[in-house]
């Protein structure tokens, strides 16, 4: 989807002069796809306003901005390994999560499946909605979504079908299971051993399957637990670590989307700042940026002495992050607070 603006720029650089020029073409690219950033963030903030019940003002409204905008996961991300989409796709994910909360599961589809035209990984945010339609008993509102989701993926795709299906499937399905294992993951464990094969082939499947459990084990234990719920973004920040715990090469910007959800449910609370258990929402966008800072200075790094222990590490960390939040997010919220305002439609 990405390639839509894109072309669109290439096509502004060309009757500029500028297609030769790296530099102003680069320049010219960013200060186009800068408007994602501002909508994603504009997008962030007005879920917190909705779960807050209330509207940020003055230096509160700019401090939430920032947050989001200046976050360096997504600075790295875009400037240091040109993925010009990653804010195009969260745009998209808080947009579908916001029909859905406002009760239009076919429009929350559409977006969805945008999402997944820029970015294939933005299915697994649609994991935990889809499950806690189906544990609700929803099953129209399911099939609306997915059904929605699936179309749009389908059409998007179809027309690199038509025109190259050996290439489209290779980067799609085939190109991800010739890759070896790399640094910055816990699968460095198997490494060099006869059972490095399942993270080369199967990695995928793991961080998909794990957010399905995760999913399950909260909303088998959330009953009260709606698409407008401020939990539900706690939800999304857990399925979305799944991705840097379990992936077979773990790049820094894999640590997006699990800051931006956790930051969103974070300063949705209503004393974001109070200690205690709800300090654990700080606690994921806090890790998330550690993550990746530590995943990009590993990055340069050619010793095995420095790669494989940071990995490691960086694995356990997340792993008990996994656990301690999944098991707030188990525990319904403390009489007193009040409910979120529903999505708006």
């Amino acid at each position: 989807l990405s390639l839509v603006p894109l072309t669109a720029v290439a096509e502004v650089a060309s009757r500029l002069g500028w297609l030769d020029d790296e530099r102003l073409r680069r320049m010219l690219v960013l200060a186009a796809f800068s408007i994602f950033t501002l909508l994603m963030a504009r997008e962030a903030v007005g879920a917190i306003e909705r779960l807050r019940g209330a509207n940020l003002v003055g230096i509160s409204r700019l401090l939430a901005y920032g947050v989001f905008v200046a976050s360096p996961t997504l600075w790295i991300g875009v400037l240091g390994y040109g993925h010009i989409e990653l804010p195009m796709t969260l745009w998209l994910v808080l947009l579908a999560v916001r029909r859905l909360a406002g009760g239009r599961p076919a429009a929350a589809g559409i977006f969805f499946g945008l999402a997944m035209l820029t970015r294939s990984l933005a299915a697994l945010p649609l994991i935990p909605m889809g499950l806690l339609l189906l544990a609700r008993g929803r099953w129209r509102a399911f099939l609306w979504l997915a059904g929605s989701a699936t179309l749009m993926v389908a059409l998007g795709l179809l027309p690199f079908l038509l025109a190259d299906p050996t290439d489209t499937i290779y980067s799609l399905v085939t190109h991800r299971g010739r890759l070896p294992v790399g640094g910055g993951s816990i699968w460095q464990l198997v490494a060099g051993t006869p059972y490095a094969w399942v993270p080369q082939h199967a990695d995928v499947l793991f961080v998909l399957g794990l957010g399905v459990l995760a999913s399950l084990i909260v909303l088998r234990a959330r009953p009260d637990l709606e698409p407008s719920s401020r939990d539900i973004y706690g939800l999304l920040a857990l399925t979305a670590l799944t991705l840097p715990l379990l992936a077979k090469s773990v790049w820094p910007y894999y640590f997006f989307d699990a800051y931006m959800f956790g930051a969103v449910w974070w300063l949705g609370q209503p004393d974001p700042l109070a200690w205690g258990r709800r300090l654990i929402g700080a606690a994921v966008p806090l890790i998330a940026v550690i993550g990746t800072l530590l995943t990009e200075y590993e990055m340069g790094a050619t010793d095995q002495r420095i790669r494989f222990p940071e990995g490691i590490a960086m694995g356990v960390v997340l792993a008990l992050l996994m656990a301690a939040l999944a098991g707030r997010l188990r525990s319904k919220a403390r009489p007193g607070i009040p409910s979120p305002l529903p999505g708006r439609p």
